[in-house]
């Protein structure tokens, strides 16, 4: 892998769509870490974001500042117009 950090933060950010099936996470690479950004619905979800990024980080510390979201059940029903 190459040390530019664009196609490191793309690498991961690939990963994290084909392993953890999750779009939504910024990755920024600052010299030798990696930091990860954004939310989920589930911790199970968070440490899946963690490992994809970790297994293609080759290396680099991972620094996961990934949140937790709480996503309730909907009140009722939703009614359209």
């Amino acid at each position: 892998m190459t040390d530019l950090p664009g196609y490191v933060s793309a690498h991961i950010q690939e990963r994290l769509a084909t392993e953890a099936y999750e779009l939504g996470i910024r990755v920024d690479v600052r010299g030798d870490v990696v930091h990860l950004r954004g939310e989920v619905v589930s911790e199970e979800q968070r440490r899946d974001v963690e490992d994809a990024a970790r297994a293609a980080a080759e290396g680099r510390e991972v620094c996961n500042e990934v949140h937790v979201v709480a996503v309730g059940e909907p009140d009722g029903e939703e009614r359209l117009s």
